[in-house]
């Protein structure tokens, strides 16, 4: 057995060099004299090159620094020059506080940690923020997992610590942005939970039998899964109003169909806009299909839109219908109208057809509201 050689600084190179090889008093436990013999003769006829120590150190790409008990600079290897972006020339002999100038309550964080270190206690940190340099110099937050160890002198004291990091950076932004992502579709479960809830509930109070409830449910069960996946083909960041309504014109007859006009400018909504305004274009369509201008021949529809200032308003306009007079209930879709906050509507119904207008402040509309 051989001891690892210990690492002396060279005065010329600031760098640690391995001092030579000694042979280890315990070389010849439980092995006996001939063994030893042998081994000796073996060794004095092909000796064992230590490695170059400086070399190994500079060729781990793991950064490595040591540091003094002034937290002077003594030691750093090429990978953590290059993580911190700074020469060995820039960093030898200096204080870490003069280069790397860290928040006062963050520095006595890290002395305190180094603390104990200098006690004789090897520390690990799974994630330490550090204001260090980036390529344009400036100084950012950076996340470093470290190791840090002591390094005794020939009299046992701790004379060095030997810290041994990785930027992990990246990988916490990763699991912040992850965190932020699991929040926000916890978020939207929820809400749409609790749509499908007075989704189930409206339409029970509009059906007669389960039977009836089954369809009307499942219709509407099938829009809303249409419209998230729409939504999540976009990365969840809403849809158009014109893509909303085409989607849900689109299930009944052709967008090029002479019969339809629709007109409006771009208007982004937000999810949850999304969500309720294709509940809100389904009925009406759905209804234009069994009572208004899609029962009938010749019917036509309508659908314009436009902002004026803060106020967004919808027209939707259709000619023909199979039955005359006012419906004698409130329907899923007017009694869904009437439940959505901040929205104003004015129906009319003529021999001719539907007229309604709906108005609502254009922030509950736009992207972000």
């Amino acid at each position: 057995m051989w001891r690892i050689p210990e690492l002396t600084e060279s005065p010329d190179s600031g760098f640690f060099q391995p001092a030579r090889y000694q042979p280890a008093s315990s070389r010849t436990r439980r092995s006996g004299p001939n063994c030893a013999a042998r081994a000796l003769e073996a060794h004095v006829d092909n000796p064992i090159s230590p490695p170059d120590f400086a070399a190994v150190l500079r060729s781990v790409a793991s950064p490595i620094v040591v540091y003094d008990r002034e937290f002077r600079f003594t030691y750093a290897n090429p990978a953590f020059c290059l993580s911190v972006h700074k020469t060995w020339e820039e960093l030898e002999g200096r204080r870490v506080g003069e280069v790397f100038p860290e928040a006062p309550e963050r520095t006595q964080e890290i002395i305190a940690r180094f603390a104990r270190v200098w006690a004789g206690e090897t520390m690990r940190s799974p994630g330490q923020p550090y204001r260090l340099p980036g390529p344009d110099g400036r100084l950012k937050e950076r996340y470093w997992r470290s190791v840090e160890t002591p390094l005794y002198g020939p009299d046992g004291t701790v004379t060095h610590v030997v810290q041994a990091g990785e930027d992990i950076t990246e990988a916490i932004g990763l699991k912040r942005q992850k965190d932020a992502i699991t929040s926000e579709l916890e978020h939207r479960l929820r809400n749409t939970l609790a749509m499908v809830g007075s989704l189930a509930m409206l339409t029970g109070q509009h059906t007669p039998t389960v039977e009836a409830f089954i369809d009307s449910f499942t219709d509407r069960l099938e829009a809303m899964s249409r419209n998230l996946t729409m939504i999540s083909d976009h990365h969840w960041e809403g849809l158009p109003f014109r893509t909303i309504l085409e989607a849900e014109l689109a299930q009944v007859v052709s967008l090029d169909d002479p019969r339809v006009r629709v007109s409006g400018p771009d208007l982004m909504l937000s999810v949850q806009a999304t969500k309720w305004t294709a509940l809100l274009v389904h009925e009406m369509v759905t209804n234009a299909v069994r009572h208004g201008c899609f029962s009938v021949p010749g019917g036509t529809l309508s659908v314009s839109w436009r902002v004026d200032g803060d106020v967004f308003t919808s027209d939707w306009v259709e000619t023909g219908r199979r039955e005359q007079g006012e419906p004698t209930r409130k329907g899923f879709g007017t009694q869904l109208l009437t439940l959505t906050p901040g929205i104003r509507f004015d129906r009319v119904l003529e021999e001719t057809g539907l007229r309604q207008r709906t108005t609502a402040p254009a922030g509950i509309f736009t992207m972000g509201g």
